[in-house]
This record gives C-alpha cells, sequence and structure tokens, in this order.
C-alpha cells in the first residue's frame, strides 16, 4: 500500500471515530443531533453509508465494530448498545431484522438508515472480496472454488455445509428493515458519477438522508461531503461502481438467480429478470 493511502486511511479514521480537534469539540457539545443505527447486507456499501454520516461535523462512530448477529450479545444485545449511545454517534450493523428491534430504536430517539444495493452487484462484491480476503471466515470455501463463476453460484445458492445461506434467505432476514427504518438509502444513488445528473442524485440523496435523520444540511455542506465522500481510505473499498455485474452473468446465472431470488429482489426495489 503506497504511503499516501496510509495517509489517508489513518486521518479518516481519527475523523470517523470523532478524533480530530473539531470533530472533539463538537463531542463536547452534543445535545440535540441525533444518534443513528445503519444496517446493511454485507457488501452493499456499508463504509459509503458511514463516510456519508462520518463527513458531517456532528456526527461519528463510536468505538465499536460493525455489529451483527453473532457479536451484539457482547453488549447485552441491541438495548444494551443504545443504552449507552450519546448524540450524534453512529453505529454500523448488518442486523438481521427482529420484529422488537424497531420498538428498542423508537423508546431510545434512535433514527435508523437500510441501505440496499442491487443484490447481483453484492454477489460479485462478494465473490472478489472473501476470495482475496485470508480474515474471512468464509476465505477457504471461495478459495477453493475454480473461478468468479463458481463463486457467485455459491453466493446465490448457499453452500450444501451450511456455512452460507442462499441469497434469498439472507435478502429474507434483512428486509423488515425495507417498512421498519427511517429511511431506504440506495447505494446507486449515493455513489454519483461524472455526469451532470450524477451529480444532482447523489447531491439529493445526500440531503434526503440527513433529513431522515433530522440535519438540516446546506448546498455548501452537502457538496463537501459529496465530492470527499468517494475514497480508497475505505477498509474494504475494490471499485466503488456500480453495474459491475453485467461483466460477471452469463444467462445460466442470470436464470439461476431468477428462479432462486426474484420475489426478495421485487420486495427490495430491483429488477431480476432475464435479459
Amino acid at each position: 500500500m503506497r504511503i499516501a493511502e496510509v495517509l489517508a486511511r489513518q486521518a479518516w479514521t481519527l475523523e470517523r471515530f470523532g478524533l480530530t480537534p473539531r470533530k472533539l469539540i463538537a463531542r463536547a457539545t452534543n445535545r440535540r443531533e441525533p444518534a443513528i443505527l445503519c444496517v446493511s447486507l454485507p457488501k452493499a456499501g456499508t463504509h459509503l453509508l458511514e463516510r456519508a454520516l462520518c463527513l458531517h461535523p456532528r456526527l461519528y462512530r463510536p468505538v465499536l465494530p460493525t455489529l451483527h448477529d453473532q457479536n451484539i450479545g457482547r453488549w447485552g444485545g441491541l438495548a444494551g448498545v443504545l443504552e449507552h449511545l450519546r448524540a450524534g454517534q453512529i453505529l454500523v450493523s448488518h442486523l438481521h431484522f427482529r420484529p422488537e428491534y424497531p420498538l428498542l430504536l423508537q423508546g431510545a430517539g434512535v433514527r435508523c438508515v437500510f441501505l440496499v444495493r442491487d443484490p447481483r452487484d453484492i454477489l460479485v462484491s462478494q465473490a472478489f472480496y472473501i476470495a482475496g480476503s485470508r480474515r474471512h471466515y468464509l476465505h477457504d470455501l471461495f478459495a477453493a472454488l475454480p473461478d468468479t463463476d463458481a463463486r457467485i453460484r455459491i453466493g446465490i445458492t448457499g453452500d450444501d455445509a451450511g456455512r452460507l445461506r442462499s441469497l434469498r434467505e439472507r435478502l429474507s432476514a434483512f428486509s423488515g428493515w425495507i417498512g421498519a427504518s427511517d429511511m431506504v438509502v440506495r447505494y446507486e444513488s449515493l455513489i454519483g458519477g461524472p455526469a451532470e445528473q450524477d451529480v444532482v442524485r447523489q447531491r439529493e440523496a445526500l440531503r434526503a438522508l440527513y433529513g431522515a435523520v433530522g440535519i438540516v444540511a446546506d448546498d455548501t455542506l452537502l457538496d463537501d461531503v459529496r465530492t470527499r465522500l468517494f475514497s480508497r481510505a475505505s477498509p474494504t473499498f475494490r471499485t466503488g461502481a456500480t453495474g459491475q455485474w453485467t461483466q460477471h452473468f452469463p444467462p445460466d446465472l442470470l436464470a439461476l438467480l431468477h428462479g432462486e431470488a426474484a420475489s426478495e429482489f421485487e420486495r427490495y426495489g430491483y429488477d431480476a429478470s432475464i435479459r
């Protein structure tokens, strides 16, 4: 990794955890800023959403790992985590939906944002990330497969040993957040692009995001966040692009995907039709 990238990651670590001078002052005076729970499927762009919020001068992430069903018990479940959450803090999570969660969030006055992404792009990102990350618990499973096609296929169907659930099961486990969150944010709107229409869409997505969690943001702040949002400082950055699935889905994989998870695609607002 180049020195510039190392320095960028270190600077971002300080900012996201509220350890820069500006954020430390804000932390001492935060009274009315919202506390926020971010939820997403793995590889849906979790760190992009975190960055969009943590780039706000009065929001930051407490020193907690990404929360998921396997580790949240360390803090007494979601109720235990919320008990210690302070104004302006952001929780990042991959928590499956549970019926009691909305009531807990409402009782604690915590806003909730659910990030979604085209599941086909999630499958592609997952295939590359897990195969290349020796620390991932599924690395040996993915690394043993012959190619990206096979890794996407197992991402759709799951594996026979039950280590990886099917895409349909994974989407279903999170789908309750669609109706229970304060806002469903689409990765495709946040990512932006060079065209003017992409810039406008990204700015309005950020405006809607801040509005949903109770923050008014002027155009100056929105443009500052927008120009800094896309960053290789993310610990899981690969390409940050949309529509990558079109390069990795031959007709047989599209047919398999449609047969396995078309209903969940529709629920999430994406089209799994064969084309």
